[in-house]
């Protein structure tokens, strides 16, 4: 199994490290990457991502075998569900970020400097938005109401296919 981050572009530019291309990395972790402006450096790189690529072998499920993978997912999970999606990633972003401005409130720890920076941000985010309200209040309405109609029809639609799928077994 191989988990590099690295990227390489025009053949000459090269990175290698340990963030990940989601908010949370890029905001709340401590990430460390090393770019490379070198060609011959570039180069290795991408020959050993090709040799990797030629040593890899891909898994492709079956619709049949998908729908075995997703039962056994379903009935094997003893503990809390994790979320593997994109949808978790962004969810636990926001934990985090909500941790760092619940800290900065109670005061009962210190913040690191990531956090410090979360804080600030999270400040100057809450002012601008009371700030809109405070002049235009009729703004307030549409997002939530945007949201009220996402969560219903997430709602809805995970019903119905969690539906569709106790008739079928």
């Amino acid at each position: 199994m191989l988990h590099a981050k690295t990227a390489v572009a025009d053949g000459r530019w090269a990175r290698v490290g340990s963030t990940n291309l989601n908010i949370t990395s890029w905001l709340g972790n401590w990430e460390l990457d090393a770019v490379i402006e070198d060609e011959p450096f570039a180069r290795q790189m991408e020959e050993m991502y090709l040799q990797d690529l030629s040593n890899a072998t891909e898994i492709v499920l079956t619709e049949t075998r998908r729908g075995h993978a997703r039962r056994l997912s379903r009935t094997r999970r003893p503990g809390p569900v994790k979320s593997h999606g994109s949808a978790g990633r962004v969810a636990a972003g926001a934990v985090r970020v909500g941790n760092a401005i619940g800290a900065a409130f109670t005061n009962r720890r210190t913040l690191e400097p990531v956090e410090a920076r979360l804080a600030v941000l999270g400040g100057i985010v809450l002012l601008a938005l009371a700030l809109i309200f405070a002049f235009v209040p009729g703004l307030l309405v549409y997002p939530v109401v945007v949201i009220l109609v996402w969560m219903a029809v997430a709602l809805l639609y995970r019903g119905y296919r969690l539906h569709l799928e106790r008739t079928r077994t």
